[in-house]
């Protein structure tokens, strides 16, 4: 099956609720509070989202969504709010996909770093990203906004969490044929 990642269309966001409680599933009490504790994302989050660029979908050969990265911005730097691949279309490469194609975004954006929060004990978590070249923070390199959400998520019960970087290249635009 081949899949493309693209930017959310409003048709795709009914999807998404689903994806993200799939993807829970694969994690255990012990990391994820209960259902009725975990907050997941709202419609209305997704909406806006999409409506402000910072929603990307991995989506199957029907346009059906099988995954998705949500970004917002803080500390001036473009974050990973949230990533899911739905459990049936997992190990088939769409987390890397999905990662690649924010990272190109924010370069074409003009930021320098992409942040994410992770579970720092997991494999597929913080050490995947290790491997797709993000970097764990120390609390003292973490931006305030970053520092924050560390701590709210902590209160939330997630633990074994950690702040991480990727630097990207800032793309400048260039002449073309044609340009004054």
């Amino acid at each position: 099956m081949s899949y493309i990642v693209k930017p959310a269309a409003a048709r795709h966001l009914s999807a998404l609720p689903e994806i993200e409680r799939a993807a829970t599933s694969v994690f255990s009490r012990d990391d994820l509070p209960s259902a009725g504790q975990l907050q997941l994302v709202s419609d209305e989050e997704f909406a806006r989202a999409q409506a402000n660029d910072r929603l990307w979908v991995a989506v199957d050969g029907q346009d059906n969504p099988v995954g998705f990265l949500l970004a917002e911005m803080l500390d001036n730097t473009l974050h990973i709010t949230e990533m899911d691949v739905h459990p049936d279309h997992a190990r088939r490469g769409l987390g890397v996909t999905l990662l690649r194609h924010v990272l190109l975004e924010a370069e074409h954006r003009g930021q320098t770093a992409v942040t994410l929060t992770t579970f720092s004990h997991l494999p597929w978590n913080a050490p995947f990203y290790g491997r797709n070249g993000f970097a764990e923070l120390r609390p003292d390199d973490c931006g305030p906004e970053l520092r924050a959400r560390l701590a709210n998520e902590a209160e939330r019960g997630l633990n074994n969490r950690v702040a991480m970087r990727r630097q990207v290249r800032r793309v400048e635009r260039t002449r073309h044929w044609g340009d004054a």
